[in-house]
């Protein structure tokens, strides 16, 4: 009974509370040690988006962090961490060696609202159902086959926007104005809903008041937002 006494008890509890104490800092620090070093002047809630947001592009940004605090660092965009890696060898152990760690996708908002609660390919973790899905994407939209049975509808649609192009600049007005992103933009949506739906919605001569057109183009221009 005297092993059991108040004092005793007491001095197994602090002994036992300053093991866990010294192994839980030991643990922080090994994960530390594991961790990518993270760019200084993160903000509260947006992270190190203020960084971001310039002129400048993406790539170029991450190049100039790159020569600064090494070729592998952390950002937070808002309140999630994310690794950039700028090296060949970095890239290579991730994308060869550590392809199936790398291999799924964030869970998002995206992937339940547009992707069908993680149904699409786009947006499905790693597992099985995505490995079929890759398999059934690769043989049925994007083998040899499939794109030479679909090549009629990119080049007939390539060569109606160059007929329209000349025809348009054709006119007795010396300077005509051409938004090329418009009509290279037009060009894409005709390419896609003629190979889903088997029509086209827009020409590149005149706005269409097709309300469907609409719909499609509106509907597109949200999923990709």
């Amino acid at each position: 009974m005297d092993f059991l006494s108040l004092p005793t008890v007491m001095l197994v509890a602090s002994a036992l509370v300053l093991v866990y104490n010294i192994w839980r800092i030991m643990n922080k620090t090994s994960e530390k040690q594991l961790q990518a070093p993270e760019l200084p002047g993160a903000f509260p809630l947006i992270g190190h988006l203020h960084l971001l947001g310039t002129k400048t592009p993406l790539a170029r940004t991450f190049a100039s962090f790159s020569d600064k605090y090494g070729p592998i660092f952390r950002i937070r965009l808002g309140s999630y961490p994310a690794v950039v890696i700028s090296n060949k060898d970095g890239i290579k152990e991730c994308f060869t060696i550590n392809d199936k760690a790398l291999a799924s996708r964030p869970k998002s908002s995206q992937g339940v609202y547009i992707g069908y609660n993680y149904a699409a390919v786009g947006f499905a973790p790693y597992g099985s159902f995505w490995t079929k899905q890759r398999k059934l994407a690769m043989l049925e939209l994007l083998s040899s086959r499939r794109v030479e049975l679909l090549r009629y509808v990119y080049e007939s649609e390539i060569d109606t926007l160059i007929k329209d192009l000349l025809l348009y600049t054709a006119g007795n007005s010396p300077v005509k104005v051409v938004v090329i992103s418009e009509w290279l933009e037009r060009l894409t949506f005709n390419i896609v809903t003629k190979m889903i739906a088997g029509k086209r919605y827009f020409s590149y001569l005149q706005d269409v008041d097709d309300v469907e057109a609409q719909r499609v183009v509106k509907l597109i221009r949200e999923v990709m937002h």
